[in-house]
């Protein structure tokens, strides 16, 4: 799974496509909790208003505390196992992830403050993410299988389908034919053309994903078609 959202001021959300990512409130009321500053060492410390979303993977929840402010305009991607990319970041300088009772898991220094890249620091006697690792789950494509009319016509239109046996998602599909005929009418894991000739040829997959953590991309799966 994957999630992404774009946070505009301290609480609106935006652009939201999964349900991984919670906007939370304080249980005083208001829109955003005072947290203590947590890049700094040392007891004393100032106490700042942050807005906090509950990331939920598989039972796990940890806290997303965004350092914002009313002209804060964010956009923040969930890969589905608490690591975090982060685009725009207007107006904004810092951010975290807790643990769900609030220890540091590792905090985001924004180019505002880092002056190029969003840097990821883990402070020392930090927290681990739930699953452990870099927080990238692991997939795969897995074997690609391509199932279609085997003995086609000339001139019959045909369908030909793409499966996988792997969990990954965000996957994409490039098809492909070596011989005269064209296939036209693509819908991801499907497409559609008109044969031509009586001549053998191959069908043929490329999967790819986008999963940051995917193990075998690309993957290619064909079919050889011997016309009727």
């Amino acid at each position: 799974m994957a999630d992404s959202l774009v946070l505009t001021g301290v609480k609106d959300v935006k652009k939201h496509t999964g349900t991984e990512m919670l906007l939370t409130r304080p249980k005083r009321g208001g829109d955003t909790h005072s947290l203590k500053e947590w890049w700094k060492a040392g007891s004393h410390k100032c106490y700042v208003e942050c807005t906090v979303f509950n990331v939920t993977v598989g039972g796990n929840t940890c806290k997303l505390v965004i350092d914002s402010n009313m002209s804060t305009n964010l956009r923040v991607d969930h890969d589905g196992a608490f690591g975090f990319t982060f685009y725009g970041s207007n107006e904004v300088s810092r951010a975290a992830l807790f643990t769900d009772s609030y220890q540091i898991i590792e905090h985001y220094v924004f180019p505002r403050i880092s002056g190029g890249q969003v840097m990821t620091v883990t402070p020392a006697g930090a927290a681990s993410k739930p699953g452990g690792g870099s927080g990238i789950q692991s997939t795969t494509i897995g074997t690609v299988t391509v199932t279609g009319d085997l003995s086609p016509t000339d001139g019959e239109t045909v369908t030909y389908t793409a499966a996988n046996t792997g969990n990954a998602g965000n996957l994409n599909y490039a098809w492909s034919i070596d011989g005269p005929s064209t296939l036209v009418t693509f819908n991801g894991a499907s497409v559609e053309g008109v044969w031509s000739g009586s001549d053998e040829a191959v069908v043929t997959c490329v999967v790819t994903s986008d999963d940051a953590g995917v193990t075998d991309s690309p993957v290619t799966g064909s079919i050889t078609v011997t016309p009727a």
